[in-house]
């Protein structure tokens, strides 16, 4: 387990207020008139399907939607609730990070509900799948299917399937993302949730890296049984990214095979060069060269090693077992109830989208809406969609509406904040062509609210440093220090540096400027990029040559790590 707790350290400011007469709480939106929704006139009645009947509960951190008897369901969730306290008990670093959005768990227990979800560049393969994992910057989405019987791997092999290790599957996908951005090479990816997939647990014991049954029988997804018969993929194309086609049910159990082999196998002689080698590519390109630098193999001696290590899994597993008397805790019971219309609605919308499914994604949101529910975070799911597809005075009315129910979603506020400044910006009160007091307040509003909420967006604070600089009243250092904070953040961020620069520059924080200015020349940004803030630079020293005023806060002395809190 010391390489796990080396890969999880590997993977891996008290807010500000406003303080002037444009800050209002947080919590508050300014008073508006009545806000008119959109009405939707369903003349075909296709487009408006009866209600489904789904299965809903809540635990911390995820929202679950079933279709399966309300026994089965209430079995996965304990299941559940017994591998995070596995999770927390051996692994605890995987369990750290928060969620700004619960990540949607859709259980599929009745005839195909399960492939309305699965990507159009998916479907060829859609029999060879049993789960799906979806990820964007704001949330994530996990898809079992429960109803499918057999996985077919190929044209002439099929496996039994497993829905719930197709589950673990994907929820360790998700707990590796949570703790790296970007996500880990492929392959490295791929044999750890294979492992991890593979785990045996109970409230007593756990096992873990275990092949087969542990009394000498197969167990689904058993890499020595799926690759016994198989060419090996040249490791140039498993290890460099060169054979993308080829990803499917054997790609993975040669990914699972390598990382196994390297982390428990041959009495773990691979395990320190392994470690070497992923530390290295965190800064370097996968190669043959840098591969024998750590393995001291080229590629092919370590194909052979490998197909000798399918035809002989010699390993050694973990065990963990509770100490005598003791177990883990009981999983807690769960309200289990019937899925709202706005609910369904709202999570199907939600993961059609990520599934890259558009128009059935804004069908299965409206539905609801046309029937009458007027759930804030249905509000807010669909002002977001409507932004996507660029109706943007759809999305403001949305938005505003979820605003006013105070919808505790931080993107949505965004991109309200998004929407009021384009509207003020377009037609701007104060006679300098700038925006007045009472529209810049309108603006902070939307975007302190969702500063206050997780996730912290990069986009956020872009959109203050904007406001800032169009505002016909000049910023506080307080103020400042406000975006400056998100450049802290997110010091990689162009845009955001960018804005940040301009604003001191042009609002008369020059040596604020002059330290974004310098870092922006010498960041881990495009050499363009480092250009433009040469220029901005010297405009700032040419325009101020004088001493940075005292009291003034640097952002930066030289590296990225000077800027962070």
């Amino acid at each position: 387990m010391k390489t796990l707790a080396a890969f999880c350290a590997w993977a891996g400011a008290a807010l500000l207020s406003l303080g002037t007469a444009f800050a209002q709480p947080a919590d508050t939106v300014p008073s508006t008139p009545v806000i008119e929704l959109p009405i939707f006139e369903v003349t075909d009645s296709r487009l408006l399907p009866p209600p489904e009947s789904w299965r809903y509960a809540e635990i911390p951190g995820f929202e679950i939607l079933s279709n399966m008897s309300a026994s089965a369901t209430r079995r996965f969730v304990d299941d559940f609730h017994v591998l995070q306290n596995v999770v927390r008990e051996i692994m605890p670093a995987l369990m750290h990070g928060q969620v700004p959005v619960p990540t949607a768990l859709i259980l599929c227990g009745r005839g195909n509900s399960f492939d309305q979800f699965v990507p159009a560049d998916q479907a060829a393969g859609r029999y060879g799948k049993n789960s799906l994992f979806f990820q964007n910057p704001e949330r994530a989405a996990i898809v079992v299917d429960f109803a499918l019987a057999e996985l077919q791997i190929d044209n002439d092999t099929t496996e039994e399937s497993d829905p719930y290790r197709g589950f673990y599957l994907e929820y360790f996908r998700f707990l590796i993302r949570r703790q790296m951005t970007p996500p880990p090479p492929a392959w490295f990816e791929e044999g750890l949730v294979q492992i991890f997939g593979a785990m045996d647990f109970n409230r007593k014991w756990v096992t873990f890296a275990q092949i087969g049954d542990g009394f000498g029988g197969e167990k689904t997804g058993d890499f020595n049984r799926r690759l016994a018969k198989r060419a090996l993929i040249p490791m140039n194309d498993l290890l460099e990214g060169t054979g993308r086609q080829q990803r499917g049910a054997f790609w993975s159990a040669q990914c699972y095979a390598f990382v196994h082999l390297c982390l428990y196998g041959m009495n773990k002689q691979f395990q320190k060069p392994f470690v070497t080698y992923l530390q290295r590519l965190s800064n370097e390109a996968a190669t043959e060269q840098l591969f024998k630098d750590c393995f001291k193999k080229s590629y092919n001696q370590m194909a052979l090693e490998l197909r000798g290590y399918i035809e002989f899994t010699n390993y050694s597993a973990v065990q963990f077992t509770a100490k005598k008397g003791q177990e883990l805790a009981k999983p807690p019971s769960i309200e289990l109830s019937a899925a709202p219309d706005a609910v369904v609605g709202r999570l199907k919308g939600e993961v059609l989208r990520l599934a890259g499914h558009g128009v059935e994604a804004r069908n299965a949101l409206i539905a609801p809406y046309v029937r009458g529910e007027r759930d804030p975070r249905l509000l807010a799911a669909l002002g977001l969609d409507e932004r996507l597809a660029g109706n943007d005075e759809r999305a403001r009315k949305f938005l505003e509406a979820a605003a006013k129910a105070k919808v505790d979603r931080a993107h949505a506020w965004m991109e309200l904040g998004r929407l009021r400044l384009a509207e003020a910006k377009a037609k701007p009160v104060s006679p300098d062509g700038k925006l007045s007091a009472e529209q810049t307040a309108a603006v902070l509003t939307a975007l302190f609210n969702a500063r206050q909420r997780p996730p912290h967006l990069a986009g956020v604070y872009t959109l203050i440093a904007e406001t800032w600089s169009a505002s016909s009243n000049p910023p506080q250092r307080e103020h400042v220090q406000v975006v400056i904070e998100g450049v802290r953040m997110f010091p990689q961020n162009v845009d955001l540096l960018t804005q940040a620069t301009l604003m001191s520059a042009t609002r008369g924080f020059p040596a604020e400027a002059r330290s974004l200015a310098e870092y922006g020349t010498r960041a881990a940004i495009p050499a363009a990029d480092q250009d433009r803030f040469r220029l901005i630079l010297a405009a700032v020293e040419r325009d101020h040559p004088a001493p940075a005023p005292a009291g003034a806060v640097p952002v930066t002395t030289g590296t990225p790590a000077a800027i962070s809190p």
